[in-house]
């Protein structure tokens, strides 16, 4: 588990997982993606074209979008 502590309270600190960080920065970037639909700013299959351009450039990225 990784700790974070305060630069102003060095004896508080904050235990967060790993996967608790993963969640939250999926439950930010889909909330942002539904913001960004909902304002005509871009569309779903937009994303999936950046998503699907992304994959063929990342080593990271091997499970198929679709």
């Amino acid at each position: 588990m990784l700790s974070f502590k305060k630069k102003d309270n060095p004896k508080a600190g904050l235990d967060l997982s790993v996967e608790k960080l993963a969640l939250t920065n999926t439950v930010t970037i889909e909330a942002l993606i539904q913001v960004l639909i909902k304002k005509n700013i871009i569309e779903g299959s937009e994303i999936l074209e950046e998503l699907k351009k992304l994959q063929k450039n990342t080593k990271v990225l091997k499970d198929e979008v679709e």
